[in-house]
């Protein structure tokens, strides 16, 4: 059958115009006829033009939309745009446009883009964040916490971009210059507004538990918030009054603290710094410091510091003076903004201890293997010998444990270098040996030895020794040893791979890498508490010093100030006190003035405005002043999902008992990058609402989905910035939407972290596709479907079921390619067939299906058409292969209907020939699993 293209310009443009006169996707909230059933995804920001990156955020998520209407809900997909923002503020400095018109005019070509690619939102809900009638009401929840003590100003010292004149988040500053102009960045201290975020932490963390989302997910934002559990401990200075609070998270290494680092913008520094014999360095090391965000400081692998000359604290569990430094891998913002350095316990310590000269005191033993009931206590020694760059072994047959390093027990007065000495001759011959280093730490294993029915805890020696020479004697093997090992020297590679004793491979890295040990065990070095357990003892040890039980957590208060005009302004002003007042209902919207001057230095825009100062002083009185900062667009986008609620609404910010039927959201798609920021906010601030009865549960998103990212055809994320950006518009015009939309679909899974290179030959092939099923549409038959092809439907409607729920749509198309094939192999394909195929086929090409529907005399639209229900009955196969094992060996195979028994399938098995014969009677035991595989067990 030749292939016909079919025209998808006038297609989709007729499809389009008959959904928006029929009003097919306007969202009736109050319907209580249908289960409701509220999808989002992250609404854009208006740059101006999509790329295909945004054509996978809103394209794809419209499938499922499209899905669930079919199924019979009443879905709410919504649009609006995240109006605010840098960008339309630096082009209208730049273009000397306003930033109003920029926005509006980029809005209403992406309006036009989405049209085009067939979304079917809800386009009479759509939310502005730069209308008044918006902001209205970001102002208005923003005095309501305000009045709550959760929003509240304070000095901040933060990361300022000298070009754009803003602040700057972490996230915007790589390698200390500005993300978006590559300006070198400064730090500030300024009064900024905050949101108390850190007040529900617990929350934020606690409430994750139960939500369904993927677990990595999940995990970014308890790594965000950071909970840590431990002490406080204070190191006093010599000869001040002043003590030194640190937070840690092991305060059983405590007596192993061998210096202590201040965070270079810790107070103490300045108040300290007349009484060091560096000055000059520090001051020096601090203005390094300013250039890099937190981030790149808390990652650099490269730990510098600045010691204190002339400064020492007493470490409180030892008396011992030890010496103070400034390092920036220590942050101000983290607990105390000090530390205590304990190098044998700790990665980070022990790096900027090897790289200073600093000592490292062992104060754990480590304990490995499982903990045994009533143990036999034994003294051994584990030794690692080294010679021409290679480690000595033991190789032992696998059940004697496989390759491990020279081993032995201690006898009693012995000493264990000798011992090892001894091992290493008796079971290798080395004789000519030098000792290299005797641990200071001994590891204590427990084990059961089978071959003496008993169980161990072995308390070992490490030694660590070098041949001299290899010099070698016959060695002192019983008979019956001979052929149990091989003596082989191997690399340290394949030591660290082939060993798996945790005392042998604890033994190697000891004496190689010597990396520090941060797990438990039993403590040493530690005064009264030695031999105890040291969580045991953990508590009584803090006590002990002084120090007390804190809870502290990574995540900061939220900073809601910028220095920009394009914003929403944050409605307080000044009384000539300075006192700060809320802004009076009747007051919001508090407009954004227009008459301003973005070139005003340092200042905020805002300063320069001539009518604001005016307005306030008309309103408020002489000496009342505005505030000038406009607040982080992350404010606005933490609540925009209410607000599609009650979009026209001019008396209340949502509708709350609206609110009650839709919240919380069923499911909201978006991009990873947002994880630990407008997912975090926008979880806190619908939390705060909840807490003032404006909003009607704790949670507002009942799933999470985080899409994949789709690169350009170079492999590189797509950006006008690389100039790698595919238009939408021409791949609109020579494939046609459904093409676009499909091809997305299948580039694979939505909702798992992924990175799809744009391929043009995987478009073509998905327009190939769709021409086919326009071509099988001309091969429609009034014939009553087979019992085959009802099956085919049914595992197809199936899969596009299953995987649909998933957002799992490249499996859902491959089910329908697979269904397709089994169409065009018949003569002639039943109406009814084909319409059941089209119906699985409208969310993802919703044009040709809605076009091929009406070809077949059908008077509303596909869209409306019920979902096809599954009968269980076609999905299951009349016979399945079995196959067919004896003691785990495949034997053969049976055909045998899906839900057969055990006994059947036993019989059946039996049957074959040479079975009963190799089982030699009938079997001890039989393992099945239905549908896969039966094993007949010998009883022998």
């Amino acid at each position: 059958m030749a292939r016909e293209r079919y025209n998808h310009q006038e297609i989709e443009q007729a499809a389009q115009q008959a959904w928006d006169a029929a009003k097919l996707y306007e969202t009736d909230l109050t319907d209580a006829t249908k289960d409701p059933y509220y999808l989002l995804f992250e609404f854009p920001y208006p740059s101006g033009d999509l790329h295909i990156g945004h054509w996978y955020a809103y394209a794809i998520t419209d499938i499922y939309a499209r899905m669930q209407r079919m199924r019979g809900k009443n879905v709410l997909f919504p649009v609006g745009f995240d109006a605010f923002g840098l960008p339309a503020e630096n082009a209208a400095m730049k273009q000397g446009a306003d930033p109003k018109e920029w926005t509006l005019q980029n809005i209403e070509r992406m309006r036009r883009q989405m049209q085009a690619i067939g979304t079917s939102v809800d386009w009479s809900k759509e939310v502005i964040t730069c209308d008044p009638s918006y902001y209205k009401w970001t102002q208005w929840l923003f005095a309501k916490l305000y009045e709550q003590g959760l929003a509240y100003r304070g000095e901040a010292a933060v990361k300022w971009c000298p070009k754009d004149k803003t602040v700057l988040a972490n996230e915007q500053v790589i390698n200390g210059r500005c993300e978006r102009c590559d300006s070198e960045v400064e730090e500030k201290k300024l009064t900024q507004w905050f949101m108390k975020i850190t007040e529900y932490a617990e929350r934020l963390l606690a409430d994750l538990e139960p939500l369904p989302w993927r677990e990595e997910i999940k995990e970014a934002q308890r790594a965000w918030i950071g909970k840590s559990e431990g002490a406080r401990l204070w190191f006093p200075i010599v000869g001040s009054d002043e003590r030194i609070e640190v937070f840690t998270t092991r305060p059983d290494t405590v007596f192993g603290a061998t210096y202590v680092v201040l965070a270079p913008e810790h107070p103490l520094v300045d108040q300290l710094l007349a009484q060091t014999e560096n000055q000059h360095d520090v001051l020096v090391y601090r203005e390094a410091t300013k250039k890099k965000t937190e981030r790149e400081r808390s990652e650099n692998k490269e730990k510098t510091g600045v010691e204190l000359k002339g400064i020492k604290v007493l470490n409180p569990a030892t008396n011992k003076e030890i010496p103070l430094f400034v390092a920036d891998y220590v942050l101000a913002s983290y607990g105390t903004g000090a530390v205590m350095a304990v190098p044998a316990h700790d990665e980070r310590d022990c790096e900027f201890a090897k790289k200073h000269g600093l000592p490292a005191i062992c104060v754990i033993d480590p304990i490995t293997g499982e903990a045994q009931e009533n143990p036999f206590h034994k003294e051994k020694i584990v030794t690692l010998v080294e010679h021409d760059g290679k480690i000595l072994t033991i190789n032992w047959r696998p059940e004697l444990g496989g390759r491990l390093l020279v081993g032995g027990s201690v006898e009693e007065g012995e000493d264990p270098a000798v011992t090892a000495a001894r091992e290493i001759t008796e079971e290798t011959g080395y004789t000519d040996l030098e000792l290299v280093e005797r641990a200071e730490e001994r590891v204590h294993h427990s084990y059961f030895a089978f071959s003496k029915n008993q169980a161990v805890i072995a308390h070992t020696t490490l030694l660590h020794f070098r041949l001299k020479s290899d010099a070698r004697v016959e060695p002192k093997l019983e008979e019956n040893e001979k052929d149990r090992f091989t003596v082989e020297w191997v690399t340290k590679d394949v030591a660290e791979r082939e060993i798996h004793d945790d005392q042998h491979l604890y033994t190697l890295a000891r004496f190689t890498d010597r990396p520090p040990y941060g797990k438990d065990g039993l403590l040493r070095n530690s005064g009264a508490f030695d031999g105890r357990d040291n969580r045991e003892a953990m508590w009584e040890m803090v006590a002990a010093i002084g120090g007390e039980r804190a809870t502290n957590y990574r995540l900061r208060d939220w900073l809601v100030s910028r220095q920009r005009y394009w914003g929403c302004p944050i409605p307080i002003v000044y009384d000539p006190d300075g006192k700060p007042h809320r802004i009076p209902e009747e007051h919001l919207p508090w407009l954004l003035p227009e008459d301003v001057d973005f070139q005003t230095g340092d200042a905020a825009p805002l300063a320069s405005s001539q009518e604001l100062k005016e307005r306030v002083e008309r309103i408020f009185g002489e000496g009342w002043t505005p505030e000038y900062d406009t607040l982080d667009t992350f404010v606005d986008s933490s609540w925009y999902f209410m607000r599609y609620l009650a979009a026209q609404n001019d008396h209340e910010f949502t509708d709350l008992g609206l609110a009650k039927k839709w919240l919380p959201i069923d499911r909201y798609s978006g991009g990873s990058e947002h994880t630990t920021m407008h997912l975090l906010y926008a979880r806190f601030f619908y939390k705060a609402l909840y807490d003032l009865a404006l909003a009607p549960n704790a949670e507002p998103f009942t799933e999470r989905f985080n899409r994949g990212l789709i690169l350009g055809p170079d492999g590189q994320k797509m950006s006008k910035r690389w100039g790698n950006v595919v238009n939408p518009d021409e791949m609109l015009e020579k494939y046609g939407a459904d093409a676009v939309r499909a091809y997305l679909a299948f580039v694979g899974p939505y909702n798992e972290p992924g990175h799809y290179p744009w391929k043009l030959d995987g478009v073509e092939g998905m327009r190939r596709f769709l021409d086919r099923i326009y071509t099988l549409s001309g091969n429609l038959s009034e014939e009553a479907p087979t019992e085959e092809l009802q099956r085919a439907v049914a595992k197809a409607a199936a899969k596009v079921n299953e995987d649909g729920d998933r957002f799992k749509f490249n499996t859902c198309l491959s089910a329908l390619m697979v269904l397709l094939n089994d169409l065009e192999a018949v003569p002639t394909v039943p109406k009814s067939t084909f319409e059941s195929f089209l119906i699985l086929l409208a969310p993802f090409a919703p044009h040709l299906a809605d076009h091929l529907w009406q070809r077949l005399g059908t008077e509303r639209s596909v869209h409306s058409a019920p979902w096809p229900t599954v009968d269980p009955s076609l999905l299951v196969s009349e016979t399945v292969t079995v196959i067919v094992q004896v003691g785990g060996k495949k034997r053969g195979e049976v055909l045998l209907a899906p839900e057969a028994s055990e006994e059947e399938a036993k019989a059946a098995a039996l049957s074959l020939p040479g079975i009963a014969d190799t089982l030699g009677g009938e079997p001890g035991r039989t393992i099945y699993v239905p549908g896969r595989i039966i094993n007949l067990v010998p009883k022998s």
